[in-house]
């Protein structure tokens, strides 16, 4: 009988238990929506509440402290109290929500969508955009037609025949061989 007894294990030893609610919670944080089973979601769902009312209090030491010991990662907490805490800032709860998605093909789980109630756009940025007076032309080269350049030339013979792909070998080719041979000739 299970009287008294109120979490929810997952099926899991105490320890895989935690270490997954912890997962869960550090991904809700990292990109502020996953998708989970519908029982993961609850659970998690409490525990990052917690991590955002953390993030709201004063910046203070204690706090942070108390998050690292979820997130175990430092540019989480920072994140944690910097761009996701502030949103939260005039909020009395309701820090998330479970939105019902889909059933999984495999098992026919229930999968939801937890999330945060304010997400915050990522910006998106080239890899590599200069400006336009940084830009730089592309120089013209003069050909120089001497008697030098000329001879270091490849012939075109064989330009080609460095392009020249070879037949593919065939998957059987070594069994073939096998039953060529006549084995018990003298």
């Amino acid at each position: 009988m299970r009287h008294r007894i109120k979490t929810q294990n997952l099926s899991r030893f105490s320890s895989y238990y935690k270490a997954t609610i912890k997962s869960l919670a550090q991904a809700v944080v990292k990109n502020q929506r996953i998708i989970t089973t519908k029982l993961k979601a609850k659970v998690a769902k409490g525990l990052v509440d917690r991590l955002v009312t953390w993030g709201k209090e004063a910046d203070s030491l204690a706090a942070r402290r108390q998050a690292f010991r979820v997130l175990c990662d430092h540019a989480l907490v920072h994140r944690l109290f910097s761009d996701i805490g502030p949103m939260f800032r005039e909020r009395n709860g309701g820090y998330t929500r479970i939105i019902p998605y889909k059933r999984r093909r495999g098992d026919n789980a229930e999968l939801v969508i937890l999330e945060l109630t304010m997400i915050k756009e990522k910006q998106k940025t080239l890899k590599h955009k200069a400006a336009p007076e940084a830009v730089e032309k592309p120089k013209t080269v003069k050909p120089v037609e001497t008697q030098a350049h000329a001879e270091l030339a490849p012939p075109e013979k064989e330009k080609h025949k460095h392009e020249e792909k070879k037949p593919l070998k065939k998957p059987l080719s070594g069994l073939g061989k096998i039953f060529k041979s006549e084995r018990d000739s003298l």
